[in-house]
């Protein structure tokens, strides 16, 4: 495979069209190539706006663009809670991608929303070899888990599906996402990547089991209404010995340091689901489905714990990429974990410049949650939905 170009820019104005100005002359100066193939945008919310995206397209002569918002944005440059950062990228004849987006999820479920999206990025790959599949998608749906099961519907269930939800400033109110010029939500976006492009993976969390397996008895969707039969909250009451009450006032605190683990036969890790809230039923509201009849854990994360997997997740995705030269580097890591390590954020971008090379491009965001594979014997490269990890994905050759 020939070289991919990168080019990468950051502004952190607040106007949207000088900040789209500077990031793009920034990313223009340290891109070798004549022709863009493609830009990805990750911004704040407050800069996530079509005239942003317009000006954008205006300056790369309608490059495709790709992205979402993201409550903290992550570069080779920093971490900034207000900006924007660009990463402009140039294929070689050898390497093809394609781009798609669906909207309105609302009206025809997230599973069909999935399908129509895999449609629209198989679309003219029929005789090109198809590698990796990037996606964004709102951070506010509910069935994060049907989206990426329509998406495999279309594309494959052992085909590398990686991506991200799209987050905002903890408000919890609206997110967006990027698609050429304009700025949605309720929806997702994609890209497929084809043409023997080599990847790294690692996808970590660093949170441990504590307690014995339970049974979640009755759900639906990201709703755990029972657990071993009991009123959900019953888990956290026995454990912190708290009401419902005293629970709610400590939910930030609780959600990030002591997710639920989802256990499924065969993996490594538990998937993490956190708390979003706690209703007077009960009931528990989680960031991402919980299936009925699933064997959970209580998790517990601590900041040590947290550096350590982010350092196991680069290493692997690191290993995968042996003997090939790394052109950039994504990096979709949880909020929860942002929250947890306050001051010591900086330390995971650390890490990846440590491992992966201080001269390669980062970029990435804090999310609502991930979507990636987990490593294990009978699911490999199956994808499922995530909360609490630090996914990186590096794209050499």
């Amino acid at each position: 495979m020939s070289k991919i170009y990168a080019g990468l820019g950051l502004s952190t104005e607040k106007d949207p069209v000088r900040a789209a100005q500077e990031a793009v002359h920034q990313a223009k100066t340290s891109f070798h190539s004549e022709k863009v193939s493609l830009a990805i945008v990750f911004c704040s919310t407050d800069l996530s706006h079509s005239t942003l995206l317009k000006t954008i397209s205006i300056h790369l002569e309608n490059t495709p663009i790709i992205g979402c918002s993201g409550a903290a944005i992550i570069s080779s440059y920093g971490i900034t809670k207000h900006g924007i950062v660009i990463l402009l990228l140039g294929f070689p004849e050898d390497v093809f991608c394609n781009t798609g987006h669906v909207r309105e999820i609302g009206t025809k479920t997230s599973l069909v929303a999935g399908q129509e999206l895999g449609e629209k990025l198989i679309y003219g790959f029929q005789n090109v070899r198809r590698d990796l599949s990037i996606i964004f998608s709102d951070g506010l749906i509910k069935e994060g888990s049907n989206l990426i099961h329509g998406l495999q519907l279309r594309l494959g269930y052992s085909f590398p599906l990686i991506g991200a939800s799209a987050s905002d400033n903890m408000h919890f109110s609206r997110t967006c996402l990027h698609f050429n010029q304009t700025v949605f939500n309720d929806g997702a976006c994609g890209l497929l990547l084809g043409g023997k492009v080599r990847f790294g993976l690692g996808v970590k969390h660093g949170w441990q089991p504590l307690g014995k397996l339970r049974k979640v008895t009755r759900s639906k969707d990201n709703v755990v209404y029972q657990i071993d039969g009991a009123p959900a909250v019953r888990l956290y009451e026995e454990y912190f010995a708290y009401n419902i009450a005293e629970l709610k006032k400590e939910l930030k605190h609780i959600s990030v340091l002591y997710p639920i683990g989802i256990y499924l036969s065969g993996e490594k890790e538990y998937l993490l689901r956190n708390i979003i809230a706690i209703e007077e039923d009960g009931s528990l509201v989680f960031q991402g489905d919980v299936p009925e009849n699933s064997d959970i854990r209580l998790m517990i994360g601590t900041k040590e714990s947290c550096l350590d997997a982010a350092k196991q997740a680069l290493s692997e995705a690191k290993n995968r990429l042996t003997g090939y030269d790394i052109y950039f580097i994504l990096v979709f890591d949880s909020i929860s974990r942002y929250i947890l390590l306050g001051r010591n954020a900086f330390k995971e971008l650390e890490a990846i410049k440590e491992v992966m090379g201080r001269e390669i491009p980062i970029i990435g965001f804090y999310t609502f949650g991930e979507q990636a594979p987990l490593t294990a014997i009978n699911y490999r490269g199956r994808s499922y939905f995530h909360n609490q990890t630090f996914t990186v994905l590096a794209i050499g050759g």
